[in-house]
């Protein structure tokens, strides 16, 4: 074997063993983050230890540690990694449709079946305690996930004002009640148990919404 074949065949070695090395660490990621947001939804994640998750990914504790930096950056992959697939599933609901209304509603819905099918996620943020609200307010001054997420309905809620679909309010604290009110049915329906279905709590959530934030007019026609 020439020099530069030599060369050529040890590159490709390293290059597969690298490859090889990136795709395991990749799936040990993926089963330690579905293993700690189970951990994190059970026991909180203040109270949740690293060797717990570990245990429930079926690895050792070396193996996490070679994968994960800590707790920290563990919970804001996780927290990252969800709100970047809300704020797909909200986008293209959205863009389904050209009528403000119909596209408020259809992020409304999809952004709360969103959470409805991702249970342990919605306990890890009911448990944080946080409001959604607060910080819809403060991502609006920060470049992270929420800025563009609060963005979307904030759009629909100055569209509709404008249209006549909505009363004339602030656009900016129109989206924190809706938030709040989507929160509190969320929160309610995991502290019940999770047993009511989830097209009524789907169902519940738009009906107040309408209520809320739609003028009269609107409100008599979607009761039609």
């Amino acid at each position: 074997m020439t020099p530069a074949k030599q060369h050529r065949s040890t590159s490709t070695a390293t290059s597969l063993k690298q490859r090889m090395k990136e795709e395991r660490a990749s799936v040990y990621r993926q089963a330690i983050n579905e293993a700690a947001e189970r951990v994190f939804a059970a026991k909180g994640t203040e109270a949740s230890r690293m060797h717990e998750i570990a245990a429930e990914a079926g690895i050792s504790l070396g193996t996490l540690y070679g994968v994960i930096d800590g707790k920290e950056s563990l919970v804001t992959g996780i927290h990252e990694h969800r709100m970047h697939g809300f704020l797909d599933c909200i986008r293209d609901a959205r863009d389904r449709h050209t009528e403000t209304l119909a596209s408020h509603l259809a992020v409304l819905r999809d952004g709360a079946q969103y959470f409805l099918d991702r249970p342990d996620f919605l306990r890890i943020c009911c448990r944080a305690g946080f409001g959604w609200a607060r910080r819809a307010t403060a991502s609006n001054s920060g470049s992270d996930i929420l800025a563009e997420g609060v963005s979307i309905p904030r759009e629909l809620f100055v569209r509709g004002i404008a249209e006549g679909i909505f009363v004339d309010d602030e656009p900016e604290l129109m989206v924190q009640k809706m938030l709040a009110l989507k929160q509190v049915e969320l929160t309610h329906w995991a502290d019940q148990g999770m047993v009511m279905p989830n097209q009524v709590v789907i169902d519940r959530i738009a009906d107040q919404f309408v209520r809320a934030f739609c003028t009269r007019e609107v409100q008599q026609r979607e009761a039609k």
